[in-house]
């Protein structure tokens, strides 16, 4: 019993603590931008997976990930970390580093990641 209230506290810490976001090499916004004429690289959240697995875009690309599953997910690597996203919520990060980004998803580590590329 007093593991799963351990766990239990846990969780909350870490979701309470999900919107944290590293915000020197992007731009880290929410679902409730205004922003209507920016332009998205879309990777859709289905079945604990990204779609597409492996995106390659140019700098300054925004990339919008899109929860379309019931579960809730948070998006992390090692230049950003998304609010929790529970099911039609979405999260943009603009890339402005040429690099290989590891993305996966924070609350469900045994599911495989993704990777995008800037060129």
């Amino acid at each position: 019993m007093r593991n799963k209230l351990f766990v239990a506290i846990l969780l909350i810490a870490v979701l309470a603590f999900s919107g944290c976001a590293d915000k020197e090499n992007g731009t880290v916004t929410s679902n409730n931008t205004s922003a209507e004429d920016i332009e998205y690289v879309e990777i859709y959240i289905d079945d604990y997976n990204f779609h597409p697995q492996t995106l390659t875009i140019s700098r300054g690309d925004t990339v919008r990930w899109t929860n379309n599953d019931s579960v809730a997910y948070i998006v992390k690597s090692s230049a950003f970390q998304s609010p929790t996203l529970t099911k039609g919520m979405t999260f943009t990060y603009t890339f402005y580093e040429n690099r290989t980004y590891n993305c996966y998803l924070a609350t469900h580590p045994y599911t495989k990641g993704g990777i995008i590329v800037v060129e």
